[in-house]
């Protein structure tokens, strides 16, 4: 499965945005966004399918029961990709209801990221049809427009290569370019009894003491959702302990919308797992697969044998 969001295919160079339901003002506000990253606006209909479908969960105003069914059966016929603004108290229905595949999520976040998101949609698409033309056209302002979903897939398309073989370099490796069709699947470990003496304690103070790093250094400089998301995840598993969505991304340490970037391209790699809740369908558990903690157990055990001081 891709890792990226999927866009619907069209002809047209413009891409285009309808609003979702929500109150005059913020309407306004997204249709000043819409014109100023120079998407089309259109009508909320299944007969005028739009690019982009915008939604604020946070705007106060009455939405039928059902909102979030009829919002996903938009999204599956129209095939379109959805912006939602919510906080975190509404995230983890949203995350239940929405295919993540389709969204991007802005938890508790302004309309830059939108803005970044819409602009870098319709600059993808000038380049193309630009390029299709033989025109002599300035790349540089559209190059530089920010796609922090790439930058996941680029180093998670690292993390998932099996080709190392538990090997351990010293020289710096480069991030690898996503493949095309999605991350390849993880294959089995060698030797998957070589499993370490941890439990969630070491695990526990492993994160303890990378959260200790933040009182004396800026935190973004030792930013590193994949690994914190892991670990959580993994002493999670060997306290018995159920993950939600919202409770991740504050174990991510890094901003809510970041955090659930990296949950959605990790889950759909394979190294992360989705599991409903069994007593509450509108919301979602976040486990690691097998493949994962095989791995993770390998980690471990791989230090021990090469002296290498955990925290403990």
């Amino acid at each position: 499965m891709a890792n990226s969001i999927h866009y619907r295919e069209s002809s047209s160079i413009r891409r285009s945005a309808t609003i979702w339901n929500t109150t005059p003002a913020r309407e306004a506000e997204l249709t000043s966004l819409v014109t100023l990253a120079g998407c089309m606006l259109v009508e909320q209909s299944p007969d005028h399918p739009a690019d982009f479908l915008l939604i604020d969960l946070c705007s106060e105003t009455n939405q039928p029961s059902d909102h979030l069914t009829e919002i996903v059966r938009y999204l599956e016929t129209c095939r379109s990709a959805a912006l939602v603004w919510t906080d975190l108290a509404r995230l983890e229905e949203a995350f239940s209801a929405f295919p993540p595949s389709r969204c991007h999520f802005l938890v508790d976040s302004g309309d830059a990221e939108a803005m970044t998101i819409l602009v870098g949609a319709n600059g993808r698409r000038a380049m193309g049809a630009l390029h299709d033309r033989n025109r002599e056209v300035e790349f540089g302002p559209l190059h530089r427009i920010s796609d922090e979903l790439a930058e996941f897939a680029r180093t998670l398309a690292r993390i998932a290569e099996t080709d190392g073989k538990l090997g351990v370099s010293e020289q710096p490796q480069p991030f690898l370019p996503a493949p095309a069709s999605g991350f390849q699947s993880f294959g089995e470990m060698e030797n998957t009894s070589a499993v370490a003496s941890i439990d969630s304690k070491l695990i526990r103070s492993l994160i303890k003491f990378r959260r200790l790093r933040d009182s004396f250094f800026d935190s973004e400089l030792f930013a590193d959702p994949a690994w914190d998301i892991l670990l959580d995840l993994m002493a999670a598993r060997l306290e018995g302990r159920n993950v939600s969505v919202s409770s991740l991304c504050i174990a991510a340490s890094v901003p809510p919308t970041t955090a659930l970037r990296w949950i959605t391209a990790m889950t759909e790699s394979g190294m992360l797992l989705r599991q409903q809740d069994p007593a509450d369908a509108r919301r979602v558990f976040i486990i690691l697969s097998d493949e994962v903690t095989a791995k993770l157990n390998a980690y471990f055990a791989a230090a021990d044998r090469q002296n290498v001081q955990i925290v403990r």
